[in-house]
């Protein structure tokens, strides 16, 4: 026995106790590169990753974190580069020169290049909302908020090729939004807790956020803390692109197979919900909800793309009639010319996903001449459910039959068939693991009329 233990100190005298304090999180995964991260205890120097072709541990590649360290916060992301193709990887940490003790392994796969080569390859994809932990210290009085964080598990354990978080990944409290070490500590303790560790390591992961994220109850561009949330999400939420410039805005898109994701912003641009959209008989063209930049770029970001399916990600919902305030149709000159531009320039697939409201359930909108338009709700993951069974949008005549489900929940999109007949298959995963909902949509019903 006291063998045993002399062996265990000098294994342990080699290496160091594990200082990670949250992840890894597998970010964008592409063809030839892959997004990594993790954040480190203060007390750490140094901090490396190795990674090497799965099966090939003989040849490694070492990358070396430059950034600043010995911060109260140390969100790190490596970008790994020059990958090979359709490839399985295989990568661990160090740190101060030691490896990580116990060591771990995780696993990643790069994208496959098909075009020209084959049939878009079927996959699916996680998509929900609302992620509300509890914290005793911060949180109102009364019946905690936060409900079910083992739903992050079911996640974990859903078979998929990404997830897609909506918005409201986290909630900023009253002690946080109130300053930048407020937001700061609720990035951090959030991405700790050991309830999200699995599901952002075991496949790659797409974000964008909604008001809870952003700053406080349905907030808009006057929120004086943006820019510290924004860096905030840059420090934890790893993407090629925010915005146009990498400083206003966080929207970005990505392909997956034959689909696009367009990732909103819905925050950063947008008025406050108290502005009327509609003055004197006439949409109120001041009243901005992505504002012209965003909008701009997300016009030509649809005209040019290829791809089977267009999915527009936004935290909030678009085509609901009923719902007040927190949704794009309330700023009717933005929305109108959205609607405007997708019907006028006949541009096939769109399909909007949405989260924010605490339930889930699906929106169509017919128009005359053009295909009916979709809007998927899914809320909330692991938060509070809203009744909505009691209020005024219960009985809604745009939502899709049977799609209302009101309890936890998040939803695993397929997509699959043969060239030109494929098809967007929708599930509601409820808190054990079963399927309570599935609606498909053919491609065929997503194209223009000829």
């Amino acid at each position: 026995m006291k063998k045993l233990i002399l062996i265990a100190a000098i294994l342990i005298s080699n290496k160091i106790i594990a200082q990670i304090l949250a992840g890894p999180m597998l970010g964008y995964v592409e063809h030839r590169e892959a997004a990594i991260w993790i954040e480190v205890d203060e007390k750490v120097n140094k901090v490396g990753i190795k990674y090497w072709v799965k099966n090939n541990a003989t040849n490694k590649n070492t990358l070396m974190y430059k950034g600043a360290l010995n911060n109260k916060y140390n969100p790190i992301t490596f970008i790994l580069p020059e990958l090979l193709m359709n490839t399985s990887y295989q990568y661990q940490f160090e740190m101060d020169g030691k490896e990580v003790f116990p060591a771990k392994i995780y696993e990643f796969k790069t994208k496959e290049l098909w075009e020209w080569r084959k049939p878009a390859p079927d996959f699916k994809f996680l998509y929900g909302s609302c992620v509300y932990l509890n914290d005793s210290t911060y949180d109102r009085p009364g019946k905690p908020y936060g409900q079910n964080p083992a739903m992050l598990e079911k996640m974990a354990d859903a078979e998929a090729d990404f997830t897609i978080w909506g918005g409201d990944n986290l909630y900023l409290r009253e002690a946080d939004f109130s300053s930048a070490s407020g937001i700061a500590y609720r990035y951090s303790h959030d991405r700790a807790a050991k309830a999200y560790q699995r599901v952002l390591s075991v496949r790659p992961n797409y974000a964008t956020w909604d008001d809870h994220d952003y700053g406080p109850n349905d907030s808009n561009h006057s929120f004086d803390l943006k820019q510290v949330t924004y860096n905030c999400y840059k420090n934890y939420f790893p993407q090629k692109t925010y915005g146009n410039n990498g400083i206003d805005g966080i929207y970005q898109t990505f392909k997956y197979s034959d689909a696009q994701f367009f990732m909103m912003d819905d925050r950063f641009y947008r008025s406050a919900n108290e502005i009327p959209g509609i003055i004197n008989g006439k949409a109120n063209q001041d009243k901005s909800y992505y504002g012209k930049q965003q909008m701009d770029w997300l016009k030509s970001a649809l005209i040019s793309s290829n791809a089977v399916f267009k999915f527009i990600v936004n935290g909030g919902q678009v085509l609901n009639t009923i719902a007040d305030k927190e949704c794009l149709r309330s700023y009717d000159a933005e929305f109108n010319d959205l609607m405007n531009y997708i019907t006028t320039n006949k541009i096939n697939g769109v399909i909007f996903l949405s989260g924010d409201r605490h339930f889930s359930e699906m929106h169509k909108i017919s128009t005359p001449g053009f295909y009916d338009l979709y809007d998927f709700t899914c809320s909330p993951i692991a938060s509070g459910v809203y009744a909505v069974d009691k209020s005024k949008e219960f009985v809604n005549p745009t939502r899709v039959e049977g799609s209302l489900f009101i309890g936890n929940n998040f939803s695993r999109i397929s997509i699959s068939g043969a060239k030109n007949e494929r098809k967007v298959n929708f599930e509601i995963i409820d808190a054990n693991g079963e399927k309570k909902w599935e609606y498909n949509i053919n491609q065929a019903l997503l194209s223009v009329p000829k």
